[in-house]
């Protein structure tokens, strides 16, 4: 089967380590999920979704797949429709990025833009029901589709889910115990596959032994799924419901602002969203989310998106909280950068807009480098 060939030759995604020495013995990791074909950690949401289509037979030879999407898992799926023979079609919201438009027609897709993002799935289904074709609903199925548990059923070296290749990274290069990863919630899928395979890798070994060498579990310890959020979405609200009342709510006000962190944030809860995945959330400023970015761009090498940099932001606001507690930064600390600057290039990767928005991203800029010192 092509789906099979093609996902067994996904390669491991590299782990890198950012050195901050004001931040004492933390160690910063960044799963580069940029490095997958189809440029973004939403390569492999693709795959999952297209799999889970095929083995419940909802798509039809000859007629079309289509995705609501903010724009990289539209790539990600045409990318894998193209090489699996079927259309696709994208509805995004209006202004969504340039480039990442292009991507979606460089791989033979087609894109509608709509005006309102939170009709996207509605306008989806409508015209998968108009075409005969099938909507393939990341906000729906995405906490599902993946594989959170692995392969490996506790296996360590054969662990390959995105949360179980980052934990097989770090025991094989004996890091120090992982202690949270800092998730953006677009569907909230990456956030579900995180915080059911902690679980479940806590439950099966609570009480035993690990292998020597191994520092991934030490007694009940579980490594925390910590949400970050743009200043204009429902997620953050979401969660503090659920906090306050032990219950998912939809009814939150809808944000007037548009979103311009894309890749994560809603103006609407989706189906695939749960706040229970999530030990704590921060609600991030977009001016420090897109200062985080550049930072990474500039002194790191890195070259991200703007939702890197929120989760970025996020962790830098973790670990200054607990420092200035006096809390022990010890431990591994980790973050996925989603997707490549190259897709932002009217914004974060052109020269006019960083100089008009200089002043804005400056302060931030200045608190980003304190922990370099």
């Amino acid at each position: 089967m092509k789906l099979a060939a093609l996902k067994a030759a996904t390669p491991v995604t590299p782990l890198l380590e950012l050195s901050l020495r004001g931040l004492g013995e933390a160690r910063i990791l960044i799963k580069d999920e940029r490095a997958h074909a189809s440029g973004s950690l939403k390569h492999r949401l693709a795959m999952s979704l297209f799999e889970q289509a095929l083995q419940k037979d909802w798509l039809t030879p000859g007629s079309p797949v289509i995705e609501a999407s903010s724009g990289s898992t539209a790539v990600s799926e045409a990318w894998l429709a193209r090489r699996l023979g079927l259309e696709f079609i994208a509805v995004v919201p209006r202004g969504t990025a340039f480039f990442k438009q292009q991507a979606i027609r460089g791989e033979g897709g087609r894109v509608v833009e709509i005006e309102d993002p939170a009709r996207l799935c509605q306008h989806a289904q409508a015209l998968a029901d108009d075409s005969g074709g099938h909507f393939i609903n990341q906000f729906r199925l995405a906490a599902t589709a993946g594989d959170w548990r692995s392969d490996g059923a506790g296996d360590w070296a054969s662990d390959t889910s995105l949360p179980g290749e980052c934990l097989a990274q770090i025991a094989a290069r004996e890091l120090p115990e992982l202690q949270a990863v800092f998730l953006g919630a677009g569907t909230g899928g990456s956030a579900a596959s995180f915080a059911r395979h902690l679980r479940h890798k806590r439950h099966l070994h609570q009480g035993s032994h690990l292998h020597q060498g191994s520092h991934l579990h030490h007694g009940s310890h579980r490594a925390r799924v910590i949400g970050v959020d743009p200043e204009h979405s429902v997620y953050h609200a979401c969660w503090q419901h659920h906090r306050a009342h032990g219950a998912r709510t939809t009814r939150l006000p809808v944000p007037q602002a548009a979103n311009p962190i894309e890749g994560i944030g809603r103006p609407c809860v989706l189906e695939a969203f749960d706040p229970a995945h999530f030990d704590d959330y921060r609600r991030i400023a977009d001016a420090r989310s897109q200062a985080a970015a550049l930072w990474l761009a500039e002194h790191a090498g890195l070259e991200v998106g703007p939702s890197t940099g929120t989760a970025f932001a996020g962790l830098l606001e973790r670990l200054a909280l607990r420092r200035a507690r006096g809390e022990s930064l010890a431990g591994s600390w980790l973050l996925l950068a989603c997707d490549h600057a190259e897709r932002y290039a009217t914004t974060l990767g052109n020269p006019a807009w960083r100089a008009a928005q200089q002043s804005r991203l400056a302060p931030q800029r200045a608190w980003i480098e304190a922990f370099a010192d």
